[in-house]
């Protein structure tokens, strides 16, 4: 995203969050002292700076020194989240420290992971400030464990978010520095451009998707990790291993998340390995159904696979993940109670899997963009998903020989068809 755009859209953030900061701090209980007023003065310096920079985004200075501006305007969030942690330290039910989280964020997102790890070492001595300060208004003793728990963690979240946001930032600067070159050319390569600026349009929107499917689980670990260090001993064993398995799945789905992006790369590089081996097909399938419906129980799927098929040569790992995502789309994408359909048969020396769901189906054109990356149907924005999984699924089986194919009308479901060539 374009230094310019982002400060825009932070700058309409800020006014509209300043009416509810207003309230908070109107309707906060302060203990005697300075508090109450110094809540006032940072709620102050919000509403100048949040009307400044306001106005310098729109402004024609604010488009010709866009990193200065950014720099600026981080320093500026900084100050305003520090001085709110600091401010309401007294509170010792709200952990306003996690809105250091916020900051963070906008830093990843404004300098990548430079930015993320500078942001969390200026964290590190404010937060062993707050917990000092939280120690002496309550009387209890000093904790490192806050400060070393949030520093890791936030400097966790700097590597993943950052590198996210600098490998989108190469691909969308990359797409965008070829489509101005395509303008200057012929008629004929109008084409061209138009299809690079919708390219960079998916990687936009995927920045958006990868945030929202990074924060949810973010917020899971956080909120299960925080109520088991505060409430270890009130939690029963049960409690305790309900919240670690919470922790655990969105862990996975954070490493999945990860996972995706990092294959992705690897096709694109061509580094993207393979073990080939023979392979019972018509077991691998039967196999991966078990799986899917062992981990998304209750579902129904039903098969029908012959019990002699035809061997194929393939990586059974890689096979396995184009089936597990098929079939798992499947289930995600049908109505609940819907049955989801497996089958698979020998044709003309082919062994043929297909994999039909009773969703909404796929408009025509939209069945190309979905086996692209970033590539979504649209109206599924409430779905989780990456647009990168059946991108990845063909590349493998285009890898083995092989083709993968959707056919489907809208409000009829959609029948996904791998084709491999069987061994001889």
């Amino acid at each position: 995203m374009q230094l310019r755009g982002l400060e825009r859209w932070i700058s309409l953030v800020r006014v509209i969050a300043f009416p509810f900061v207003v309230v908070a701090v109107a309707v906060a209980h302060y203990p005697p002292g300075a508090w109450e007023k110094w809540a006032w003065v940072t709620t102050a310096a919000f509403a100048v700076g949040a009307a400044a920079f306001f106005a310098l985004a729109r402004s024609e200075l604010g488009t010709r020194h866009q990193f200065a501006q950014s720099l600026a305007a981080q320093i500026f969030d900084t100050g305003i989240v520090v001085g709110y942690v600091l401010v309401f330290s007294f509170e010792f039910g709200l952990p306003v420290q996690q809105i250091l989280y916020i900051d963070l964020a906008a830093a990843c997102v404004r300098f990548g992971i430079a930015g993320g790890l500078v942001l969390a070492a200026v964290s590190a001595p404010i937060l062993a400030v707050f917990a000092h300060m939280r120690a002496d208004h309550f009387n209890t003793p000093y904790s490192w464990k806050l400060v070393a728990f949030q520093t890791g963690f936030e400097v966790m979240m700097a590597l993943i978010v950052g590198w996210l946001v600098q490998r989108l930032a190469a691909a969308g600067s990359k797409a965008e520095a070829r489509a101005e070159e395509a303008e200057a050319l012929h008629e004929a390569e109008r084409r061209t451009v138009e299809e690079l600026r919708r390219l960079s349009r998916l990687r936009a929107d995927f920045v958006s998707l990868v945030s929202h499917e990074v924060r949810t689980p973010m917020a899971a670990v956080i909120g299960s990790a925080r109520t088991l260090r505060q409430r270890w001993r009130e939690l029963s064993g049960e409690q305790r291993d309900a919240f670690l398995a919470l922790i655990a799945d969105e862990t996975d789905r954070l490493a999945a998340l990860v996972g995706e992006v990092l294959d992705t790369s690897r096709i694109d590089s061509g580094t993207f390995s393979y073990s080939f081996n023979d392979v019972d097909l018509g077991l691998l399938v039967t196999e991966t159904v078990a799986a899917v419906e062992l981990a998304r129980e209750p579902v129904c799927i039903a098969t029908d696979i012959p019990a002699e098929l035809p061997h194929v040569s393939g990586d059974p790992a890689r096979l396995r993940q184009v089936l597990t995502n098929l079939i798992d789309n499947a289930v995600k994408y049908s109505p609940e109670g819907s049955p989801v359909e497996v089958r698979a048969e020998a044709v003309n020396g082919h062994v043929r899997v297909e994999v039909v769901d009773r969703g909404s189906g796929i408009a025509p054109e939209d069945q190309k963009l979905i086996f692209e990356k970033f590539g979504r149907v649209r109206g599924t924005s409430t779905t989780p998903g990456t647009g990168l999984g059946l991108y990845i699924a063909r590349a493998i089986a285009e890898a083995h020989g092989g083709t993968l194919g959707v056919s489907s009308e809208p409000g009829r479901g959609a029948a996904f068809t791998l084709d491999l060539p069987s061994r001889r």
